[in-house]
């Protein structure tokens, strides 16, 4: 992992920082982190890039970091961005609160990793910190 990464994933820890709870509510609380770090990436991506692109990007980085998962056709059907959380949340939902866990950091690395592709890292960590401004834990920028 690049310094590039490591400061982007630093960034998706704090987000999604819960309470480490082993019960019903952590995972609950756990959930909502997930797609609220969607929701405010979403709000303000979408603006910029377009809510199509947006779901295109997701769906790129859910093909290269799940290459063996099957791809879902449904999502290339996706044009909007509520329809894209509706996907996704419904996706965490269907697995373990380890597993979600574990494939929502992943889908986020690679997805700002894309972004950053596109962008440029310096433009993608303000945006990531516009994005999740007020983190959990009462933690802002």
């Amino acid at each position: 992992m690049d310094s590039s990464d490591a400061m982007r994933q630093k960034l998706i820890d704090e987000v999604l920082a819960a309470p480490s709870e082993g019960d019903v509510a952590g995972n609950r609380v756990a959930g909502e982190a997930a797609m609220g770090a969607w929701e405010r990436l979403s709000n303000h991506l979408s603006p910029l890039i377009g809510e199509t692109a947006l779901c295109a990007m997701v769906a790129r980085a859910r093909q290269l970091t799940f290459p063996d998962l099957p791809a879902n056709p449904a999502n290339r059907d996706l044009r909007s961005s509520a329809q894209l959380l509706e996907r996704l949340a419904s996706e965490l939902a269907a697995m373990d609160a380890q597993a979600a866990d574990t494939f929502n950091r992943a889908l986020l690395q690679s997805f700002t990793r894309l972004l950053s592709g596109l962008i440029g890292e310096a433009l993608t960590v303000r945006l990531m910190n516009t994005a999740w401004a007020q983190r959990s834990g009462g933690k802002s920028t």
